[in-house]
């Protein structure tokens, strides 16, 4: 049974389009992934992504038309978190120097780039030689 398509049915015309525009199943991450947000942890949304796929974005993902910052889970290569944040900026200027010293050497295939905000996005954690 698909609960989520009976309660569809249960919300007004054009309800279920602006409930999946307000708080979407899935997020694009700059790495081109679409991963699942979970709402059952509190009032924000968490959405659980390795840090690799995280570079390149500047500001922390919204939903509510922007109201509600998305709780990240940053997570090591290994899928274990390393950080958690609502505020993506804070944590690239104040946080990432020292995530990025202890992981580099737990993950030296890995890239640990010194800006994240300008680095490429990847899913594909092994560098290409």
């Amino acid at each position: 049974m698909d609960v989520a398509a009976c309660l569809a049915g249960l919300l007004p015309p054009g309800g279920a389009a602006r409930l999946d525009r307000e708080a979407p199943a899935t997020l694009v991450v700059p790495s081109g992934r679409a991963l699942s947000l979970d709402y059952r942890q509190g009032p924000a949304p968490v959405l659980a992504v390795k840090l690799q796929e995280m570079f390149g974005c500047a500001e922390t993902p919204k939903v509510a038309a922007g109201r509600v910052p998305v709780l990240l889970q940053l997570l090591s290569p290994a899928g274990r978190p390393l950080q958690v944040t609502a505020d993506l900026a804070s944590f690239w200027s104040e946080g990432y120097d020292g995530v990025r010293r202890e992981q580099r050497g737990r993950y030296p295939k890995h890239p640990w780039p010194a800006d994240p905000r300008s680095a490429t996005a990847t899913a594909a954690t092994r560098r290409r030689r």
